[in-house]
């Protein structure tokens, strides 16, 4: 009887891994690593997640990075887990304080209107998660993109940019054609400025 080949089952190559880090009821942070950060912590809160958070729920995100793979996530929970409490607080600081009504979003490819080509664009920029979006200036996002790769890219961008940054800040989910006209003033603005 012949043998089957046996082919690896490929994977996708967008699948990214996050590294997390939750502050738990008694004050003590557990890091883990998950595809999905938001279903995490809700299984962390169920009590479903974990032996140790199981006893010291609630608990509340306090830090989350994205990783492209497996391996890269666990070396990362592993360099986390072996930092003293003062450290892991001080990186969790380091990132921006979430505004009031920023959601909770675990990838960048979740948020209304970034498909993995922004999200491509937007990494580039050194914008790993959601997280890293409120407070940005969509229009120095977009400038510093057209200077990096030394190309003048479709305004469009500017607008997905513009919804992007917005919806993470705690706007309504809208279409990005509907930030078009704002950008557009804006550029206006700017050229009167500058010229």
């Amino acid at each position: 009887m012949p043998k089957k080949d046996r082919k690896p089952k490929a994977r996708p190559s967008s699948d990214e891994w996050f590294v997390y880090m939750v502050r738990c009821a008694d004050g003590s942070l557990y890091t883990g690593i998950a595809k999905d950060v938001a279903r995490r912590c809700q299984q962390h809160n169920a009590g479903t997640a974990s032996r140790y958070t199981r006893s010291r729920r609630p608990v509340e995100l306090v830090y989350h990075e994205a990783r492209h793979t497996r391996s890269s996530a666990l070396k990362r929970e592993a360099v986390i887990k072996a930092m003293d409490r003062k450290e892991k607080l001080t990186m969790a600081l380091q990132r921006k304080k979430p505004t009031k009504g920023v959601r909770l979003i675990a990838r960048l490819e979740d948020i209304p209107n970034v498909g993995p080509a922004v999200a491509g664009d937007l990494r580039q920029l050194g914008i790993t998660t959601p997280g890293d979006l409120p407070g940005r200036d969509p229009y120095a996002l977009y400038d510093d993109l057209c200077r990096i790769t030394g190309q003048r890219h479709d305004p469009c961008l500017l607008d997905t940019f513009i919804a992007a940054v917005r919806y993470t800040e705690g706007a309504p989910k809208k279409p990005w054609w509907k930030y078009t006209a704002e950008r557009k003033r804006a550029m206006a603005a700017r050229s009167e400025v500058g010229g």
